[in-house]
This record gives structure tokens, sequence and C-alpha cells, in this order.
């Protein structure tokens, strides 16, 4: 009877041990990974191709060729990229042969959509430009602060990106600019005052993305029409697998994910690791949908 006893006193304390070990061997086992998340027509909307007379790549050791972009573009699974030029002022010549030569590449093949560029200071000839190509065909304006010397609160900067927005043209301004801490209330100021013109922030700010709250809160109020976006090239890079890259994936959902798009920067960066860092950030599917298809398509009017 004593045996019996001990017996089934013993029982439940082998199934315990067992549970735990079982249960240790749960804990331990590595978690299973994510299935690949897969999105078809992806959409970079920046990047740079070596134009008429330019010599040098961005990337020295990047060609900036359209035939090193469409091996990229295979290589990487990015259906379609939004090349763009760039130009200085008072080189009115040479800005239409490079808007031209744009235009033509997107015409003879359909993967590339044109993103022309114009110097805001040159006044009413940039202005004439901007209507120039919106009749040829391009599907934006690529602007440049640091780049082409000007402030984003000029006039004439305010001129070209009215006549933009008359034509449907979105205006990518690179947003990057360490010594003008007033960029984003700029952009916030600009933005308010040209309603019915797209405005593209290229790299969300860089280093100041958490500036860019600024815009969810004015989304709140009657008067800003929810027309600036941005696009995370560069920045996306900078912040992957750092301290910071939660809160940059918070911000955006916090602007909200309509705002935001894929893109690359080529050939300052190349396609298929500015595709990976992408997929990897955490985004669910519906939001990669967004960032690498649909928001280009209503942006650029694609």
């Amino acid at each position: 009877m004593k045996k019996l006893s001990r017996i089934i006193l013993i029982i439940p304390i082998i199934f315990l041990i067992l549970s735990c070990d079982s249960n240790t061997a749960k804990e331990e086992m590595p978690p299973e990974a994510p299935a690949t998340i897969t999105i078809e027509n992806i959409i970079d909307t920046h990047a740079h191709i070596l134009l008429p007379g330019q010599e040098l790549s961005l990337n020295p050791s990047t060609p900036g060729s359209p035939d090193e972009l469409k091996k990229q573009m295979e290589a990487s699974g990015i259906s379609m990229c939004g090349i763009m030029s760039m130009v200085a002022k008072d080189n009115l010549d040479v800005m239409r042969e490079h808007n031209d030569y744009i235009l033509k590449l997107a015409q003879e093949n359909t993967e590339f959509f044109p993103i022309c560029s114009v110097h805001p200071l040159d006044g009413e000839a940039a202005v004439a430009e901007v209507e120039r190509v919106a009749g040829l065909g391009a599907k934006g304006l690529k602007l440049h602060p640091f780049f082409q010397g000007f402030d984003p609160a000029d006039p004439k900067v305010y001129a070209v990106v009215a006549a933009a927005g008359k034509f449907g043209l979105p205006v990518i301004f690179d947003s990057i600019s360490a010594s003008d801490g007033g960029a984003t209330g700029k952009f916030v100021d600009m933005a308010l005052a040209n309603p019915n013109t797209k405005i593209i922030l290229a790299h969300m700010r860089g280093t100041q993305f958490p500036e860019t709250l600024l815009f969810s809160v004015f989304a709140k109020g009657p008067f800003y029409k929810n027309n600036v976006f941005f696009d995370m090239s560069a920045v996306a890079d900078l912040y992957y697998e750092s301290p910071k890259q939660e809160e940059l994936m918070w911000t955006m959902r916090e602007i909200g994910i309509d705002q935001f798009l894929f893109a690359s920067d080529f050939p300052v960066f190349d396609l298929k690791p500015a595709r990976e860092v992408m997929d990897e950030y955490g985004f669910s599917k519906e939001e990669l949908q967004k960032l690498y298809h649909d928001n280009a398509i209503k942006i650029f009017d694609l």
C-alpha cells in the first residue's frame, strides 16, 4: 500500500518535469523566419543618370548610365524608375538639352518615367520651361536647394512650384540641408502657399526626420491640404538596424504611409540593397504595397 502511494505521488512530479523540459525546448527554439512578402511592379521614384556633357557619376564606383540602371532594376525586381536631370543657373541651353535627353530616354524605354529640372532663379525662363516639359510628357520636377544654391523661401521658387502645380507636376526637393535649420518650416510655408502642388521631400529631411511630424500636426487643421510627400532614399538605409529605426517607422505611420515613396537615389545607392533594406524594415504587406507601388501611381499619375 505504501509503495502504491509513493507511485501515485511520483507520477505528477514526473509529468511536471517533462512539461518543464518541453516548455524549455519550445522557448529555446529560434523563431520562424517571416514569410517573404512579394510585391509586383515595384516603382523606384528617384534615380540620377549621367547626362550629356557629364563625365563623372555621382558614385565613382557605380556607372550612372541608363544601361547600368536597367541592369540593376532587373536584378532587384524593380519594374519602373523615375530618372531625373538637374541644372545650374544661367545655363538655359544645357537645361533644355538635359530635359530633352530625359524625355527621349523615357519615350524609348517604358521602364523609365521622366523627372525634369529647371533652376528657379532663372525666373520667367524657368517657368516657361516647366510649361514646355509638361507638354512633352514630364511626370515631375527635381529641384535641389543645396546643389543649385537657392533658398526654398525665395518668391522665384514659389513661382516654379505654382507653375508645376498648374500642370500637375509633383516637385521633388532634396530636403537634406544641414546649413538651413529652418528648412522644415520653409517647406511647411511652401505647402500652405501652394495647396495645388504636390511637394516631395527627398530623403525625408535626413537626420532631421523627426521634424517632419510638423506635417502630421498641420494635417489636423483646415488649411493644409496634405500635399507634402516624402521619399525614403538614403534615410531608410541610414537608420536601418539602428536605435532610430523604430522611431522612423513610427514617424512615418503618424504622418500616414500614403505620403511615402520607395526610392533608391541611384547611383549613390544601388537598387538591390535599397530594396532589401525596405523589405526588412518590418512594414506590413499592405504598407509595402503602398510604398513600392500604389503611392507612386497616384502621386506621379503613372
